[in-house]
C-alpha cells in the first residue's frame, strides 16, 4: 500500500509502463494509433515483448481459370512464400490499424512469376484497360473483385464477416494510357497515385492476429471469374496490413486470453 502511494504522487496510471529491462515513460496519446500503441506496451513490456510499428503483406495469384474465392496465405509456414510477402512469425502476434487491397501486375509465362517479376511487380487501385498487363477483357473481369467482399476467419470464428471490396476502389484524376503531353504527346504513364498507400482504409475495431492459429483471409467474388492477366501477363491480388508487429507475444496472448476466461 506505501508503494502506490508513493507512485501515486509521482504519476498517473498509464503514464509508466513496468517493462521487463526497466520502466518506460508512455508518450501521451494524441492519435488512435500512439493509444493503441502504448495499450501493447503495457500489455506486453513486462513478458520482455518488443512492440514496434510494421506490416505484412500476402499475396495470391490470380490463375488462368474461374474462381470464386482467393485465399492468402498468413503464417510464415504455410506454403509458398512470394519474394515480396512479408508473412506472420509463429511466435510473434500483430496488432492491425488499417488494411490496403492493391492489384499487382507485371510479366510472367504460365502464372509462375520469378522472384525478380515479383519484385518488379507494379501495383494498381483499379483495374485499368490501358494496362497492358491488364487489358480491357480481363479489366472487365477484374470488376467482379470490387463487387465482391473481404473476410477474416481465425480458427473457427468469423472475426470480420464482410469488408466490400469497393471500399479499396480508387481511380485517380490521372489515368495510365488516357491523354497526351501538348508537348511530348506522350499519354499518362502509369495511374495516380495521391495520397501515401493509396487505396488504405482504416480498420475498426482493431483486430490482433496469432501466429499460433489458424488465419484465413479471403476474397470472396459474386461468381466465379477468371481474373488472370493477358498472355504471359499476371495479375496478383496483394493485402497489406499495417500495425504493430509484437515480437514473441503469441504464447503471452494466449495466456492473458486464457485468464481472462
Amino acid at each position: 500500500m506505501r508503494n502506490l502511494n508513493v507512485n501515486k504522487g509521482r504519476f498517473n496510471r498509464g503514464q509508466i509502463v513496468p517493462a521487463l529491462g526497466g520502466d518506460i515513460v508512455a508518450a501521451k496519446a494524441f492519435s488512435r494509433k500512439q493509444a493503441i500503441f502504448n495499450e501493447k506496451a503495457q500489455q506486453y513490456a513486462r513478458q520482455g515483448v518488443i512492440t514496434t510499428p510494421g506490416y505484412l503483406r500476402l499475396e495470391t495469384i490470380a490463375p488462368s481459370s474461374a474462381q470464386s474465392t482467393f485465399v492468402f496465405n498468413t503464417l510464415d509456414t504455410s506454403g509458398v512464400k512470394t519474394a515480396t510477402e512479408r508473412r506472420l512469425k509463429l511466435a510473434d502476434t500483430f496488432t492491425i490499424t488499417d488494411i490496403s487491397f492493391y492489384l499487382g501486375y507485371g510479366t510472367a509465362g504460365s502464372d509462375a512469376p520469378t522472384a525478380a517479376q515479383y519484385a518488379a511487380q507494379k501495383l494498381t487501385t483499379w483495374p485499368n484497360p490501358q494496362i497492358t498487363e491488364i487489358g480491357a477483357t480481363q479489366a472487365a473481369n477484374l470488376e467482379a473483385i470490387y463487387n465482391g467482399y473481404l473476410q477474416l476467419r481465425v480458427d473457427t470464428t468469423t472475426f470480420i464477416d464482410s469488408i466490400p471490396m469497393r471500399q479499396f476502389y480508387r481511380v485517380g484524376t490521372s489515368q495510365q494510357g488516357v491523354g497526351s503531353s501538348a508537348t511530348s504527346n506522350v499519354p499518362v504513364q502509369i495511374n495516380e497515385w495521391p495520397l501515401s498507400m493509396y487505396g488504405k482504409n482504416e480498420l475498426l475495431p482493431t483486430i490482433e492476429l496469432n501466429g499460433q492459429s489458424n488465419i484465413e483471409w479471403s476474397v470472396n467474388l459474386p461468381n466465379a471469374t477468371d481474373c488472370s492477366g493477358a498472355v504471359d501477363k499476371f495479375v496478383n491480388l496483394v493485402l497489406i496490413l499495417q500495425g504493430f508487429l509484437n515480437q514473441g507475444a503469441a504464447t503471452v496472448q494466449r495466456n492473458v486470453q486464457q485468464r481472462l476466461r
